[in-house]
């Protein structure tokens, strides 16, 4: 694919980026010309994917506060700054109701999804504010806009990166800074086959169709691919005006 967006030389950071979401915007952002710096505690699937997208891979954990100052240091030690950044790492955690969940439940998915998701922004925006310019994206959910019965971490992590995201804007404005987030709704991924599992085991893929079918917008999932889409005009020039914003991709899932 040719390039659009001219992002060539620039720095991406990508948190996640062995796979999902992750890996497709790393993919077009390396088609695309930038200098990639790529973050997953899944050290296999890392290097696999570095190797072929000549990144430099950093093995982290985003809830570890040592180790997410450690991959933003790396990128500058590597390359000098950080023009991009797709803060997006997260995980799904088990489904059950209020009554039946831990503390421990809830505390794993709000370390990964709302703590490593500040404290990626305060790492990188302590990059970014001193070179006056930057454009950050955050993967939230439409969990950030909506209620679920059995899945209150999730929903409440996610509404907190759509917090975090508006907070992360007005904190960069005065800099260059740009911060967004999407909102996927159904797509293909390993998260959402892992979820339709949880639902019902005996039956996944019939799950799977169900939720197709609820889709309005060609009653299917939608692909990794869609969502970087997404992501990569956002973190580009040509949304220059955009900041603290959420963007829906869902197939009009949401649109009643």
């Amino acid at each position: 694919m040719s390039a659009k967006y001219g992002f060539d030389g620039q720095v991406a950071v990508v948190t996640g980026a062995a796979a999902g979401f992750g890996l497709a915007v790393a993919t077009r952002l390396a088609e695309e010309g930038a200098r990639l710096v790529l973050v997953d505690r899944a050290a296999d699937a890392l290097h696999s994917a570095a190797e072929k997208l000549s990144g430099l891979p950093v093995v982290a954990d985003v809830s570890v506060e040592s180790e997410v100052d450690g991959y933003v240091a790396a990128a500058v030690d590597a390359f000098g700054r950080i023009d991009l950044f797709f803060n997006n790492a997260g995980i799904e955690g088990r489904m059950a109701p209020m009554t039946e969940l831990s503390v421990a439940d809830f505390d794993r998915v709000w370390a990964v999804n709302a703590r490593g998701v500040f404290m990626g922004l305060r790492a990188v925006l302590k990059v970014m504010k001193p070179q006056g310019s930057g454009a950050i994206v955050n993967t939230a959910s439409m969990a950030a806009i909506k209620g679920a019965a059995t899945f209150s971490p999730y929903i409440a992590s996610k509404h907190a990166v759509l917090g975090l995201t508006k907070s992360a804007a007005l904190e960069g404005a005065p800099f260059g800074i740009r911060v967004n987030c999407v909102a996927p709704g159904h797509i293909d991924t390993r998260m959402a086959r892992d979820l339709t599992a949880q639902i019902n085991p005996d039956d996944p893929e019939g799950v799977f169709r169900a939720v197709s079918e609820s889709v309005p917008l060609g009653k299917r999932y939608g692909t990794a691919t869609e969502v970087s889409n997404l992501v990569v005009w956002l973190l580009s020039s040509e949304s220059e005006y955009i900041s603290g914003a959420l963007y829906l991709i869902d197939g009009a899932l949401n649109a009643g």
